[in-house]
């Protein structure tokens, strides 16, 4: 799992480097079989030596067994998927891995079939994947170490076309103490750009400074700071690596998601959501959703909006380590989490404990009235659950001969 490898990583002092995968090849070379259908699956084939990422096109997610045996588009090592518009992205930054600083643009042509459309280059990372509409997707690239210039780069590329349209340096220095600033997602509303983040110390990765919910607002596409809101009723929102901090509903509202469990090595405050109202730049002080008061000791791990006020999350108890917080996704359970009514509803149908898959977000898809979900179970493989969002109850779709799904995505 990546944040099992991230513990391991903290320790040898390298925040983003995971095992090497061999030679890094531009992905999208070969012309391999391909099954014409609207579904893309991302998948991450574990073998003895190194995981290997595809991109596998099908016609069904709901049954069958989903194999890259002689099939799908292998890409270069293990990367992070969007979808914005009808582009798919396959973004991967430059730690060990994770093949060259790209993101590879797929599309289908005229005859239904996964091509690559485009790809563009940029310095090293592309944190905090975002699709700021059906045309730009969003990113953010964060030094990793103090000898870096302390700045921000704010990228927009055109999802279309797949090309780079701008890349802003903004300073960071009014974000942080001595810590680190990692951003744990970004929304855009009304000409401003909302990114919330955490500070992590610079020596030993840990996080101590958990006793604040921060948002740095920018103007955009400047991404000009014009300022930083703070709440002390929950803790800093998101995690490590992630990009699901916030969640922006249909009615303009931008939500914060705290947990304060998953990469956390501390939590002082409850785990919940606050709100930025629709109009404003401040926290709704009229609105606290506290998650510990309900959620029987569970914390979230990922999370995706689905509409309605509705959000779906993996929860679980944390594991500890010295009376503090593990770094370990597993042993989740997947729910509903009801945003305007402030409740958490558990998916019945038999969805097995789980852990994370290999990625950095909640990967699923939303398609009329229901939510198609890859599941690692430990006793059972990989399958992808098909769950009711009006009744909250799930049946298996289709195995998948791999050992994780980092994507699922209609065309």
């Amino acid at each position: 799992m990546y944040n099992k490898l991230l513990l391991g990583i903290a320790v040898a002092g390298c925040w983003l480097g995971l095992s090497s995968c061999g030679k890094d090849e531009e992905p999208g070379t070969t012309d391999p079989p391909v099954t014409v259908g609207g579904y893309v699956v991302a998948i991450r084939d574990v073998g003895a030596t190194k995981a290997t990422d595809y991109l596998l096109q099908t016609t069904s997610v709901t049954s069958g067994t989903l194999s890259v045996a002689g099939k799908g588009i292998e890409q270069s090592g293990n990367r992070s998927y969007i979808q914005a518009g009808k582009t798919i992205f396959s973004v991967g930054g430059s730690g060990t891995n994770q093949g060259t600083p790209s993101a590879i643009g797929y599309v289908l042509d005229a005859t239904n079939k996964l091509v690559q459309k485009a790809s563009f280059t940029f310095d090293k990372y592309f944190d905090v994947l975002t699709a700021i509409d059906d045309n730009t997707l969003g990113g953010i690239q964060i030094p990793r170490t103090a000898a870096e210039n302390r700045e921000a780069i704010f990228y927009t590329a055109n999802a279309a076309n797949a090309t780079l349209t701008a890349q802003v340096k903004s300073s960071l220095a009014p974000l942080f103490k001595d810590d680190q600033v990692w951003p744990s997602g970004m929304r855009i509303r009304d000409g401003k750009a909302y990114v919330s983040y955490y500070l992590q110390n610079r020596t030993d990765l840990l996080t101590p400074n958990t006793d604040t919910n921060y948002v740095a607002i920018y103007t955009y596409p400047a991404f000009t700071l014009e300022k930083i809101i703070r709440d002390v009723r929950t803790g800093p929102a998101g995690a490590s690596n992630s990009s699901n901090g916030l969640i922006k509903t249909e009615t303009g509202d931008i939500y914060t998601v705290s947990s304060l469990g998953y990469t956390y090595s501390r939590r002082s405050k409850p785990a919940g959501f606050l709100r930025i109202k629709n109009g404003e730049t401040t926290f709704d002080p009229s609105y606290f959703f506290n998650i510990d008061e309900i959620s029987n000791n569970r914390r979230i791990y990922f999370c995706q909006y689905l509409g309605n006020g509705l959000v779906l999350a993996e929860m679980g108890r944390f594991p500890s380590s010295g009376g503090q917080w593990a770094y370990a996704d597993v042993n989740q359970n997947v729910v509903i989490i009801d945003l305007n009514a402030k409740t958490i509803k558990d998916v019945d149908g038999g969805i097995p404990a789980h852990a994370g898959q290999g990625g950095i977000t909640l990967s699923v898809l939303v398609e009329n009235g229901k939510v198609y979900m890859p599941v690692s179970s430990y006793a059972e493989g990989t399958s992808i659950w098909e769950i009711d969002i009006a009744t909250a109850t799930a049946k298996q779709g289709a195995r998948v001969d791999a050992k994780y799904v980092t994507g699922i995505f209609k065309l």
